[in-house]
């Protein structure tokens, strides 16, 4: 037969849950929300640089762009 739990046992149980491990937990998530900071803050920058690159691909384009468009039509001129 199993035995049962007693109140005094089951306090005691708790007690220790809330001291040992939701502590650990509570460290734990402090830990993740700062390292989460520091992930935002490293892609955020690598984000920045990859729009600059791409807009200076894009003018880049578009530059040549205009000069075939004046080229071919100075040409018929």
């Amino acid at each position: 037969m199993a035995s049962r739990v007693t109140t005094r046992e089951l306090a005691k149980e708790i007690e220790q849950i809330k001291n040992n491990h939701l502590t650990h937990m509570m460290e734990d998530i402090d830990d993740l929300k700062e390292a989460v900071k520091e992930n935002r803050t490293f892609f955020q920058a690598r984000l920045d640089r990859l729009d600059n690159r791409i807009i200076l691909i894009m003018g880049g384009t578009i530059t040549t762009l205009v000069t075939l468009l004046a080229a071919i039509l100075g040409g018929m001129m």
